[in-house]
């Protein structure tokens, strides 16, 4: 009875939070909120600008959230319901609602109200002046000014703010609209000039490019047509130390077999627009058996790439739950089958192990990091769950530590397998699906390879193979041990003393600098020699970290982080019994796991999968 009892409640609390879990209608992590017939007016990106939003009635959460985001004044109180991205209520009354009597408005342009229910009411006014209008039983005035046209010439491709004298951000026709998903700000990508009418008054126009600019910022006073030029200005040249950006993880087009508009035009656009070197691009499944991109697959770079400005069309394999998912780079030819584990699909199996496809992968001469790790540190919540055992095999270059996924999740258990003397760098993906509208943005998350005497492709995968590398999403962040840079190994005959020095350079604010060794961090200053007894082999690794500023697009904070040096003593390995428990009750679970809830076709192929994990159980038994 007391069985049947428990059983009952564990039922009941199951289907309890079934029915609390919104389902995801738009596939994996990009959900609209729109009204059916509505997820074109807000949420997928199209080359119309952003002049106008034309709606009337009742709206869906996403669609009046995304509405309000485009009035500047709105992005502090907007971005207080944002996780990264995902709105965390639906709740219309938390929304930032027009509850005003005064509004500007442009002449001849839909200006939508948004209550606190959600209802979007509908203003156009063709003559120019101040109006009253009754909406919803209250009096509300418009100012109505004339449009003007402005010309900007950007002396570097950029990312733009336009901010009219109505509050609202704008975008010339012919771009793409987006919204940054963290400040919760609109902005589109430009090159070059750019001519846009706006509402008569005062206007700000802003640009920047990736994480190595400042911010520049011209406000003007439009009452006639005007031009204007902006030039964008350096704070650091990350390549001309030899060191090169790339994001891990970037889905052109993703989400759902439709609206795949994001051309490779676009791509160079953006990937000049954020100064972003080796835009890793991905060939995927998203939660069926349709793939994203595949035409653009060519096994070398673009024919749009322009140097230092790599195009590349790699591929995300994924397995719908049981192993993880890896982002690839450098492929000749895609790694097959590109997805596993997906029920009504022709490969519903859990089989191969990633394991295969990252081995696949490395034979090309490529390199693999398992993307967005998870969101704890324990096994049922960490969804990268088959990385140990592939560290443990060799096939694995980097861990995705900077991501969608909080990144003191990922940097907890990346410590663990470095304290078990595995040799895994540090790498950073965005998880940009660019065809929506206020999803990642590219670059927002990079990890840079140190590649000196210029960039070539091959080159910055293997700097980014042997670990040369750091991560960031705005300080830049160096690290030397006796000389030495991260990827690098250092033997000493016994204990010794090593000099770690940390040099931090930032254009956003930075609270803190780590020096960490195994695992252990201790507070340091920019620039400062620091002696480290070493008694036992050792990695030695520095991050910063600071408050979240504007800067930020994907991140709550500031965040950079090195890849490690290793320090071997009298030929032992770095080895922490602890950590290795741990990753021996991680792989007991992924064994008990796949037996118990696994598809394959056949038992051998279970088997086969079981006796894999096995074999990298045996290292951490060592």
């Amino acid at each position: 009875m007391r069985r049947f009892l428990l059983s009952t409640a564990t039922a009941g609390l199951l289907g309890l939070a079934i029915w609390r879990i919104p389902t995801i209608r738009a596939g994996q992590g990009a959900v609209s909120w729109s009204k059916p017939g509505h997820e074109d007016l807000t949420f997928w990106v199209n080359h119309n600008g952003l002049e106008q939003i034309d709606v009337e009635g009742e709206l869906g959460f996403g669609d009046a959230a995304r509405i309000l985001m485009r009035r500047r004044l709105n992005a502090a109180a907007t971005r207080k319901l944002r996780d990264r991205f995902v709105f965390k209520t639906r709740e219309f009354g938390q929304l930032p609602a027009d509850t005003g009597t005064s509004y500007v408005i442009a002449q001849n342009r839909v200006f939508n109200l948004i209550d606190a229910t959600g209802r979007a009411d509908r203003v156009l006014e063709s003559q120019a002046g101040k109006v009253t209008r009754t909406i919803a039983g209250r009096a509300v005035t418009f100012d109505v000014r004339p449009l003007h046209r402005l010309k900007v010439n950007l002396s570097e491709p950029a990312r733009v703010y336009i901010t009219g004298a109505d509050g609202l951000g704008y975008a010339p026709k012919g771009s793409i609209s987006r919204f940054a998903s963290e400040p919760a700000e609109q902005f589109f990508h430009a090159q070059g000039s750019f001519e846009i009418d706006l509402p008569a008054g005062q206007t700000a126009i802003e640009a920047t490019r990736g994480i190595e600019y400042t911010l520049t910022t011209q406000t003007l006073d439009l009452r006639k047509p005007t031009e204007i030029t902006l030039r964008l200005r350096r704070w650091t040249d990350m390549a001309q130390r030899g060191w090169f950006s790339s994001d891990a993880h970037i889905h052109a087009n993703y989400t759902a077999p439709h609206h795949q508009v994001v051309t490779p035009e676009d791509v160079l656009a953006y990937t000049l627009g954020e100064d972003l070197h080796l835009p890793n691009l991905m060939v995927a499944n998203s939660s069926g058996a349709f793939l994203h991109d595949t035409k653009y697959f060519e096994g070398k770079p673009h024919a749009l790439s322009r140097p230092p400005y790599l195009l590349y069309w790699n591929e995300e394999m994924r397995n719908s739950g049981l192993y993880g998912h890896m982002c690839l780079y450098g492929l000749k030819k895609l790694v097959e089958p590109l997805y596993t584990g997906f029920r009504d699909t022709p490969h519903w199996e859990d089989y191969p192990p990633n394991f295969a496809q990252a081995k696949a992968t490395r034979a090309q001469g490529g390199a693999v990091t398992y993307a967005h790790p998870g969101y704890a540190t324990a096994f049922d919540g960490f969804s990268a769950r088959e990385f140990p055992v592939d560290a443990a095999l060799g096939e694995i270059d980097a861990l995705d530590v900077m991501s969608n996924n909080p990144e003191e999740i990922a940097m907890e258990n990346w410590y663990r397998l470095l304290n078990c003397g595995l040799k895994v760098g540090i790498s950073a993906g965005s998880d940009s699906f660019t065809n929506v509208a206020d999803h990642y943005t590219p670059g927002g998350h990079r990890v840079y390879a140190h590649v000196p005497g210029g960039l070539r492709y091959e080159g910055w995968i293997a700097s980014y193979k042997a670990g040369r590398t750091y991560a960031s999403n705005g300080p830049m962040i160096f690290l030397s041990v006796d000389g030495h840079e991260p990827g690098s190994e250092i033997r000493l005959p016994g204990a010794a003393t090593v000099k770690a020095k940390i040099e931090v350079q930032s254009h956003v604010p930075v609270e803190k600098i780590e020096l960490i060794v195994n695992g252990k961090p201790q507070a340091v200053q920019s620039g400062k020699m620091v002696s480290l007894p070493i008694d036992r082999s050792a990695w030695i690794a520095a991050r910063a970290t600071g408050p979240w500023h504007r800067l930020i697009l994907n991140d709550g904070y500031a965040f950079a982080h090195t890849s490690p040096v290793y320090v071997l003593v009298g030929g032992k390995p770095i080895w922490s019994t602890e950590d290795a428990q741990f990753w021996t009750s991680w792989i007991d679970k992924l064994i008990e796991r796949t037996q118990q809830r696994g598809r394959f076709a056949t038992e051998d192929r279970r088997r086969e999968v079981v006796e894999l994990f096995a074999k990298a159980r045996q290292y951490f038994m060592k």
